[in-house]
């Protein structure tokens, strides 16, 4: 691992959902890229170690109400695309850290939307304007899918393409 980060998931009372190794691919003002591989990667959620197989990028936004997740198999092939509305991101040291706010926007490769756990967001402990922000979350992640826009205009599964063949044959 050449360039190591920890992405950590935390609930919004501050406890950690989720913490997962990974490489710092990219990071600018706005967002930070991180690839996990399960090959090298451990992933562990509520503390217990998270199997799971394939490729994975985070794509944390530091400054709006979205982290998405891009999930590829374990031949680099795209599964699924999360996006989570969560508080924007943080970046300390080593650590890349979001809130999420439970409401998710599911994205298939073959254009397929849902939303998720409306009921948690609903039902959850989240003021109102936390839950405007996660509808915010939502709306911006809608908005750049139609458009294209980073991260869903291929950047990740060239980024993905890039990490793999920097490592040379499979």
């Amino acid at each position: 691992m050449s360039n190591p980060v920890w992405v950590i998931k935390r609930k919004i009372d501050g406890s950690v959902r989720s913490v997962w190794e990974g490489e710092l691919v990219d990071a600018t003002d706005t967002t930070v890229s991180v690839v996990h591989d399960a090959g090298l990667h451990a992933k562990t959620v509520r503390g217990l170690p998270w199997p799971y197989e394939g490729y994975a990028i985070h794509v944390v936004n530091l400054s709006q109400p979205l982290t998405v997740l891009f999930t590829f198999d374990t031949l680099g092939r795209l599964v699924e695309t999360k996006c989570d509305a969560a508080l924007p991101g943080e970046l300390h040291g080593r650590e890349v850290s979001f809130v999420d706010l439970d409401l998710d926007l599911i994205l298939l490769p073959d254009g397929t939307q849902a939303l998720r756990d409306l009921e948690k967001l609903r039902d959850g402990p989240y003021t109102p304007a936390q839950r405007a922000t996660a509808w915010r979350g939502i709306r911006l992640a809608r908005d750049l899918i139609a458009a294209r826009a980073f991260p869903f205009d291929g950047t990740p599964e060239a980024v993905l393409g890039r990490t793999l063949a920097a490592r040379g044959p499979l």
